[in-house]
């Protein structure tokens, strides 16, 4: 299986394998993307979202004219009542987050932006990215990975990196190579995802004004176990509606076209913004699809010459739109120890040939898909923690939630509301990672807080600050500070609706 140079295999052609395979040419190694689909970027995907930290990130790879052109700046959030259209909260999204760190949130059609993240890469680079290539085998030794496809053709390479989604071939390929290894090795379970909830979605044409507002505007729809998102775009809109499971279950049931509209149906008279519901645009859907919402963080994310990114090693709930930018952080970080397990240091060890290496070695590469693990799973799980937390708060889980969503946060001051949305996004935003071997200029002007991991500019000094908070501080405790202060204004004003 080994060969003279190295060479990484991407199962995926997803956003995140074709982001890793930028990050590759970059840092000038060979690679090769396997994608199941006939085309790199079919229109059938839902929307995506993208804050500041990873455009700032895909600046670096050369595409940030290009979102923006294609991209939506969400202007401002709105929350309103599914059951009857009230709207009791308005944030502005745009005026915050550019206060903040320069730079609006943007939403996507999904096929624009892997589209956008496809031509990112070099003519030489394009040819790499190969389709209808369903992986059905791997094969791994100490010195490399063989992986076959369902049209009988074999790619040989150094490593593969699974970015190949929720039902990962490659995570399933590498469970039972470490067992078979190790009969008593800890790995992860076969179906190591849990899901609570499900959601059907679908796009549709813009409505004006009038429904919803235009582009750049966001909807969150709350009522009792159930709630939607109704996000518009530049040339479509999205319509998310969310439904708690009777029971936690680990399995995956795929839903057809009848549950889909049966589903949708179900929940035709919520209510998506003031005064638009679900049936007045289910018939002028585009396309859409149905799913069960899996969550959840491997333990382990790599195991020989195989290493995980994505949703094969995270999978979130979407309310937050955390799941691309996730996998986006997870290449980035995973390019950054390839980048430098590949150099080979000069006999002063103060600088690096430009040069790969053919093959550092199993143990070389073991320690790097190590660091590249720890330096990404805690915040990845904080990040499925308050995923998790937001699909359960709007939906109104429970009586404390409901409590705070409906009762408590529309009395909320802006200065609150500010507070509590710094406290709780400041430091996933400002601690983004950057590619450290792509030097240039920041993409944005500097905004009320600083940036963790400055883009590397030789000349310019580099000062970095760990930004305040804690990705490891989950929403819930926010809840308890306010909840007595609540249940006293709340007698005192005689404000209550019986839940």
């Amino acid at each position: 299986m080994a060969n003279g140079n190295f060479r990484v295999i991407i199962v995926g052609g997803g956003p995140v394998g074709l982001t890793m395979a930028n990050t590759l040419a970059k840092a000038g190694v060979d690679f090769v993307v396997l994608e199941s689909r006939p085309a790199v970027a079919e229109d059938q995907g839902a929307s995506l979202v993208l804050g500041p930290q990873s455009m700032r990130v895909l600046a670096q790879i050369g595409i940030l004219d290009r979102l923006q052109r294609i991209g939506a700046e969400i202007l401002e959030t709105r929350f309103n009542n599914a059951t009857d259209g009230r709207v009791y909260k308005k944030m502005p999204a745009r005026e915050l987050a550019i206060s903040n760190y320069g730079c609006a949130t943007y939403m996507f059609n999904r096929a624009h932006l892997v589209q956008a993240i496809y031509d990112g890469l070099s003519e030489f680079d394009k040819p790499r990215v190969l389709t209808n290539k369903k992986v059905t085998d791997i094969l791994a030794d100490d010195s490399g990975v063989s992986v076959l496809c369902a049209d009988g053709t074999k790619y040989d390479g150094s490593i593969v990196i699974g970015a190949d989604g929720v039902h990962s071939v490659v995570r399933k390929r590498m469970r039972s190579l470490a067992l078979k290894a190790s009969p008593t090795a800890d790995v992860d379970g076969e179906e190591p995802f849990v899901s609570e909830y499900k959601t059907a979605w679908f796009s549709f044409p813009l409505q004006g004004d009038a429904k919803g507002g235009g582009p750049g505007w966001a909807w969150w729809c709350q009522s009792k176990d159930h709630s939607a998102q109704y996000l518009i775009g530049v040339d479509r809109a999205w319509l998310f509606v969310y439904e708690r499971l009777p029971a936690p279950t680990r399995e995956s049931p795929r839903y057809t076209e009848m549950d889909f509209i049966a589903f949708m149906e179900k929940w035709g008279d919520l209510y998506v913004c003031d005064n638009m519901q679900v049936k007045d645009v289910f018939p002028q859907r585009y396309h859409g699809g149905m799913t069960i919402l899996q969550e959840g963080v491997l333990k382990r994310w790599a195991w020989g010459r195989m290493v995980l990114v994505g949703d094969a090693a995270h999978k979130f709930t979407p309310n937050q739109g955390l799941g691309y930018q996730e996998g986006l952080s997870d290449a980035i970080v995973l390019a950054n120890q390839l980048y430098h397990v590949l150099r080979t240091p000069l006999e002063n060890g103060q600088a690096e040939k430009a040069q790969t290496k053919s093959d550092p070695g199993l143990e070389a590469l073991s320690g790097a898909f190590e660091r590249y693990q720890n330096a990404r799973i805690k915040r990845a799980q904080a990040n499925c923690k308050l995923s998790a937390t937001t699909t359960k708060l709007t939906a109104w889980r429970n009586g404390l939630y409901w409590f705070f969503d409906w009762w408590a946060r529309p009395l909320f001051p802006r200065w609150l509301d500010v507070w509590m949305g710094n406290y709780v996004f400041r430091e996933r935003t400002s601690n983004g990672p950057v590619l450290d071997f792509v030097e240039g200029e920041e993409p944005f002007p500097a905004g009320k807080f600083p940036w963790k991991y400055p883009i590397p500019n030789r000349n310019r000094p580099v000062i970095t600050k760990e930004a305040e908070g804690s990705s490891q501080a989950p929403f819930w405790k926010i809840l308890r500070v306010f909840f007595l202060l609540m249940v006293v204004l709340m007698v005192f004003s005689g404000r209550y609706r019986g839940y």
